[in-house]
């Protein structure tokens, strides 16, 4: 980004993070949070001796985290968030109202990395990053981003890490609704500025890594705990998408509390205790969603690779499909719909025109699965997204299908 474009940037956006704004945002949404899901802080007080700048990095379970977590912190927190989030001028507005910092999921952003440096050391403030770079699908945490500890080296000043326990099986990332347990937010101080300065980037990003590994299934395991609901789960075929016992790619489904197969008629059903249980003949053949989804992540690029061998025929495919481009921030715009489909090499999109739109895979960068089931990536100057019309069709399934093909190159 050239310095002209930079400054436009700040003309059109900048963070504010009104002080009255938070405190209305934290007695009425953030106290409904707190009675609804019935949250247990842990550890706040360590908020009393930390007087300068901090940085707090907390687990990334779903779309409520910063609103469950910044509802404990005394002084409004500069949240760094998807710009994906900010498309809409209504989002862009409120969220730029709690000082939300926009980055550009997977791609470099340097105007990410001076409006942080701006608010810690000429407005003092407090910055909130999810150092996985997104939420969870399974409850288990993610790799982090290993340009965090860097930038922690660069700020020199403490690092707070807010562990949330119960948030992913309240409110996962692959729905719509949440489920009703108990949370708790377990605040620690990470490292101080003298810490950070004497170490090593990759020492900060190790001790990151240890503060930061949670299991949620684990914990509920430990816990005397039930998560009620008639929809438990619901739409759970976003995250869990290829069956164990047949092995079909986007057959699964969810109704209520149970989940099963369209193809073989597998079907089990999700517990209050978040564990799978046999339903008649079918067996459960994992206990958790964490199980579920390493085996999925092992079986399912595999079985990509494999149908990639018969170029002409594709791999995996939706109807209904709403393409929409656009960048960053920027309002996106409906360029087709049509069948998507992905081949050994490409992703296309046969328009209902009769055109066909396509996108090789060697030229797609930054691809992801913003929310619950938009997938996007960046191809040339622009930003692709895929919308689907059913909210049992999985965005999840293309990623990782994706990441398998590109990996075998």
């Amino acid at each position: 980004m050239n310095g002209e474009a930079s400054m436009n940037m700040h003309a059109r956006y900048r963070p504010y993070n009104l002080r009255w704004f938070n405190r209305v945002l934290r007695w009425c949404f953030g106290s409904y949070l707190r009675l609804f899901f019935r949250i247990k802080p842990i550890g706040t007080e360590l908020f009393n001796g930390i007087k300068g700048p901090f940085v707090l990095i907390p687990n990334h379970q779903g779309i409520l985290d910063p609103f469950m977590v910044g509802s404990y912190v005394p002084r409004p927190v500069y949240w760094v968030t998807s710009d994906g989030n900010m498309r809409s001028n209504l989002l862009k507005f409120l969220l730029r109202l709690v000082g939300s910092i926009p980055k550009s999921k997977v791609i470099p952003d340097l105007e990410t990395v001076n409006w942080i440096v701006e608010v810690i050391r000429k407005r003092g403030g407090v910055v909130g990053i999810f150092a996985e770079g997104q939420a969870s699908w399974d409850g288990h945490t993610l790799p982090l981003i290993p340009s965090t500890a860097k930038l922690l080296k660069l700020l020199k000043v403490p690092v707070v890490t807010a562990q949330l326990r119960g948030a992913y099986y309240s409110q996962p990332r692959w729905s719509w609704n949440q489920r009703r347990g108990i949370i708790e937010i377990e605040f620690s101080l990470l490292m101080d500025g003298a810490e950070l300065k004497a170490a090593s980037a990759e020492g900060i990003l190790e001790r990151l890594k240890a503060a930061m590994e949670y299991d949620e299934a684990q914990w509920l395991a430990e816990q005397a705990l039930a998560f009620r609901s008639g929809r438990r789960a619901r739409h759970l075929e976003l995250a869990l998408f290829l069956c164990p016992s047949c092995q079909s790619v986007a057959t699964m489904r969810s109704f209520r509390n149970r989940f099963y197969c369209q193809n073989c008629g597998m079907v089990n059903r999700l517990g209050p205790d978040y564990l799978f249980k046999r339903v008649g003949s079918s067996e459960a053949r994992f206990s958790t969603i964490r199980e579920w989804n390493l085996w999925q992540e092992s079986a399912y690029p595999a079985l990509v690779r494999a149908a990639a061998r018969n170029a002409s025929k594709p791999i995996i495919s939706d109807t209904g499909v709403m393409l929409f481009k656009g960048r960053k921030m920027n309002p996106l715009r409906l360029l087709r719909t049509g069948v998507m489909a992905l081949y050994a090499d490409r992703i296309t999109l046969h328009t209902l025109s009769g055109t066909e739109l396509s996108f090789p895979l060697a030229d797609i960068e930054g691809a992801g699965v913003l929310k619950q089931q938009l997938f996007e990536f960046y191809f040339g100057k622009g930003l692709y997204q895929f919308r689907f019309p059913a909210r049992n069709q999985s965005a999840r399934k293309w990623l990782l299908a994706v990441q398998a093909l590109k990996a075998a190159d």
